[in-house]
């Protein structure tokens, strides 16, 4: 009875003791066995985690190139506003500045100040043509004489001498104020050529726009005549002399004739002919003396004071 019982338990250890075998046998067998390279890509499987994140790094980094570029284009876009604000904000404050200058000229009793940020010619016009009208007064004003090369002007009413005279050239903020070139009321101005004679209180000055400033003064003779291509006048003067000025070198030379017989000359085509008058025996002569212009301008250029050959007519009335 019990050997049969002793059997049964061996039976049962021994299958116990196999299946321990068995495990350890399978553990061993999936520690050692490795799972071959795909035969179709040449890669193992702890590879394919790389291969997957460097996809998505590539993936990552295209969608943040995207964003930068969307982020660039909403910057310079906002860069463009702003340059376009400080644009629009300058010329705000220019036309405030422009406006106080303006308002500043209608109130001045002075000799006003002139400012504008606009420089091209056509600005300077519409500045001075502006500031001129919103001054309502008959005695004040501002005249544009000249808009060539450069817009020369001038205020009338202002400070202690009627007119002032200005140059302003463009690309310029402000005008020059020409030193001497003013006159009073009664005082009046022309145009000799390119330069200006400016008559005032029996005194005759003339202004060179160009180098702006007055480069010749002289007494106000009884007649002058501006000779075409050269910087010179003929004139007769006070006491009846006539005499050859040249207003840049402040030059004059004296033309010899009788000014007792000689009254007058006029210009005629390339002549300058002076004539006059006389009585002898009772009988009355009139007189001419004709030179060329262009041996006046040779004569003229001659240093010294050499007197002027002239060729005289005479005629009977």
């Amino acid at each position: 009875m019990l050997f049969p019982l002793t059997e049964a338990r061996g039976c049962e250890s021994m299958r116990k003791y196999l299946l321990i075998i068995a495990v350890f046998t399978l553990i061993f067998a999936m520690g050692c066995t490795q799972i071959p390279i795909s035969e179709e890509t040449g890669i193992g499987p702890g590879e394919y985690e790389g291969i997957a994140n460097t996809e998505e790094i590539k993936k990552e980094n295209s969608r943040l190139k995207e964003e930068l570029d969307k982020i660039k284009t909403e910057f310079e876009e906002l860069e463009k506003d702003y340059l376009r604000l400080v644009k629009n904000n300058e010329s705000i404050i220019s036309k405030l500045e422009e406006t106080e200058s303006k308002l500043d000229i209608v109130n001045s009793e002075n000799i006003p100040e002139f400012e504008s940020e606009e420089t091209d010619k056509d600005s300077i016009v519409s500045y001075l043509k502006d500031s001129s009208k919103l001054i309502d007064d008959s005695i004040k004003g501002i005249e544009v004489i000249s808009d060539d090369e450069s817009v020369v002007f001038r205020t009338l009413g202002y400070g202690e001498e009627h007119s002032q005279i200005f140059i302003w050239d463009e690309g310029e903020n402000e005008p020059v104020l020409i030193e001497q070139a003013s006159f009073n009321k009664e005082g009046s101005y022309e145009w000799l050529g390119k330069y200006i004679l400016i008559k005032n209180d029996h005194k005759n000055k003339i202004l060179d726009i160009e180098n702006k400033k007055i480069t010749g003064s002289f007494d106000e003779p009884q007649k002058l005549q501006f000779l075409e291509g050269t910087t010179s006048i003929l004139l007769k003067d006070k006491d009846n002399k006539f005499v050859l000025y040249d207003f840049i070198n402040d030059n004059k030379k004296q033309i010899d004739l009788d000014n007792n017989k000689y009254t007058d000359f006029n210009l005629q085509n390339n002549f300058v002919v002076f004539s006059g008058a006389y009585v002898e025996n009772d009988v009355e002569y009139e007189i001419r003396a004709s030179i060329t212009l262009d041996k006046i301008m040779e004569i003229y250029e001659i240093e010294g004071n050499e007197e002027v050959e002239l060729e005289e007519m005479e005629d009977t009335v």
